[in-house]
């Protein structure tokens, strides 16, 4: 579930053993925010939120240079000088919580860009090469799945009615 239903689920949890129910259950995990920043939600409404399985590599790319929020400054003299957030920048955020496996490699991406080293673009380049290596090999499995698909697929009455219902 998303974070803003998390005050549901609790209340859930709270009453659902006196109303003869079992409580749910819930795994918690890193937000991660959309493009424009820290403080919104990804939408399905608003492409620009998000980086959706099926985005080719121009997609992304486009979407990753144009609309993830930087924490790096207003200029490359004041970037170098001051250099970059990383508590806000949403390219390094992904990174951490999705893309770079490895602590040692983070740290260092962390470390040159908060000390100016590394740039607003490279760091989102980083991001962008991340994200496209990752769908193309999603791609790649996705198309050795299709030619399974019939062998897990239940083709009898109770699935052909399933598809076929309407629920208005």
């Amino acid at each position: 579930c998303a974070i803003d239903q998390d005050p549901f689920w609790r209340i859930q949890r709270d009453i659902a053993e006196d109303l003869g129910y079992k409580k749910t259950a819930a795994i918690h995990s890193k937000f991660v925010p959309p493009l424009q920043g820290i403080t919104g939600k990804m939408s399905a409404s608003q492409a620009e939120t998000a980086i959706w399985l099926n985005d080719d590599e121009k997609a992304v790319k486009n979407k990753i240079m144009k609309y993830a929020f930087s924490g790096g400054q207003a200029t490359i003299d004041e970037h170098r000088k001051l250099g970059g957030r990383t508590d806000v920048d949403v390219a390094y955020q992904w990174l951490s919580i999705l893309f770079e496996e490895k602590e040692k490699k983070l740290r260092q991406i962390h470390d040159d860009y908060e000390s100016g080293k590394l740039l607003t673009g490279e760091i989102k380049q980083i991001l962008v090469d991340k994200i496209n290596n990752f769908l193309n090999e999603h791609r790649a499995q996705r198309k050795k799945a299709e030619k399974l698909v019939d062998k897990f697929m239940y083709s009898g009455k109770l699935a052909k009615n399933m598809w076929e219902a309407r629920f208005e």
